[in-house]
């Protein structure tokens, strides 16, 4: 259900007035969570681009065998894909589901570029944790923290909005005892004003 923007207005000047605080999106701590994972997102992509770039030119030169990589390498395209989307939603402030699709996106990457990184005794090469695993943590436990601030600043707005709603519904849902209709009601919640007297 559509939230009414100036019952939003008024749940802010209420939290305001209480002291109610806590995290939200646009709030310092998003902010800089926001800002390190761009940092990060970008040396992601761009060592991701690097692997597509030089595998490619592998596999042209038949220096590479791709029925080995196949699998590895469409899931790191895909998963790079749900990133890029996951970053325009982000940026498009659909920051719940960018976030989210950060973290669905990184383990999965990180586990095709597990496959493919080993050297011929089966050894991890080490390039595999700067570029890939520790980056991929990075930003996973960044996206995850977004994600969780969002969330509660979401299920705590939600229920100051709720409880404002309920009150007034209590005090002012009926005129001349019949409970007012959902345009009514929506058109009183519009206009709502608690420093006027509401008759």
């Amino acid at each position: 259900m559509k939230k009414n923007a100036n019952i939003l207005e008024y749940v802010e000047k209420y939290k305001y007035k209480y002291g109610i605080s806590y995290a939200v999106d646009g709030g310092k701590l998003v902010n800089t969570l926001s800002v390190l994972s761009y940092i990060v997102w970008i040396y992601t992509v761009f060592m991701t681009a690097l692997f597509l770039i030089s595998t490619g030119l592998m596999l042209s030169v038949g220096k590479a065998d791709f029925n080995y990589i196949a699998n590895s390498f469409i899931t790191i395209c895909i998963g790079t894909g749900v990133m890029i989307v996951g970053a325009v939603l982000y940026l498009c402030k659909q920051k719940v589901i960018g976030a989210a699709a950060t973290v669905v996106a990184q383990p999965a990457i990180v586990m095709a570029y597990f496959h493919i990184t080993r050297n011929s005794a089966g050894m991890l090469n080490l390039s595999f944790y700067w570029r890939h695993a520790v980056p991929a943590a990075i930003l996973l436990c960044l996206a995850l923290s977004i994600l969780i601030v969002l969330i509660r600043a979401n299920v705590k707005t939600n229920k100051l909005y709720n409880m404002v709603v309920d009150g007034l519904y209590k005090q002012y849902g009926k005129k001349d005892g019949e409970t007012l209709t959902e345009e009514q009601w929506d058109e009183f919640l519009s206009n709502y004003n608690p420093y006027k007297q509401i008759t």
